[in-house]
């Protein structure tokens, strides 16, 4: 680990970010994505997925930093724009979300597939808290899926 931690191949360290990440272990992640920042200071991906990271850890405020980076680099991302406002929501900063989440939509990003797809992708990974959150959040914006309904509820027995 040592030895790819001290590369300079930004390949090999974004398989190693990522795979820290799905291994839960997103504080080593995080030292992986800091590094290879450093290496191309203008990458908005890596400046996103920061934002990502620190969101994971509930480091809400950290999460926004990156993300405003992101966008300063990439205006037009809509997906960023949808993480930015997930993080202003979980921060209880509405205002930001719903301005965050009008520059997804307007960019052309469907916010109910995004939380779906979230879900999905928690639930893989065996966060199954943070997939419950995220098909909360898919329901509350549309309830006409009674699959997702039953999802929600298997999940809350899951995780009581």
């Amino acid at each position: 680990m040592e030895l790819l931690e001290d590369s300079q191949n930004v390949e090999l360290l974004r398989e190693l970010g990522a795979i820290l990440y799905y291994s839960k272990r997103d504080e080593e992640a995080i030292t992986i994505y800091e590094k290879l920042l450093k290496l191309d200071s203008e990458n908005h991906n890596f400046m996103a997925f920061l934002g990502y990271l620190h969101y994971e850890l509930e480091e809400h405020s950290v999460a926004v930093n990156y993300f405003n980076r992101a966008l300063d680099v990439a205006p037009d991302s809509p997906f960023i724009y949808f993480l930015l406002g997930n993080a202003h929501s979980r921060s209880g900063n509405i205002m930001e979300a719903i301005r965050s989440y009008d520059f997804a939509i307007f960019l052309d990003l469907d916010i109910y597939t995004a939380h779906l797809d979230f879900a999905k992708k928690y639930e893989d990974m065996g966060r199954k808290k943070r997939a419950l959150q995220e098909y909360i959040t898919a329901y509350e914006i549309d309830p006409r899926d009674k699959d997702i309904e039953l999802k929600i509820n298997k999940l809350k027995q899951e995780t009581a």
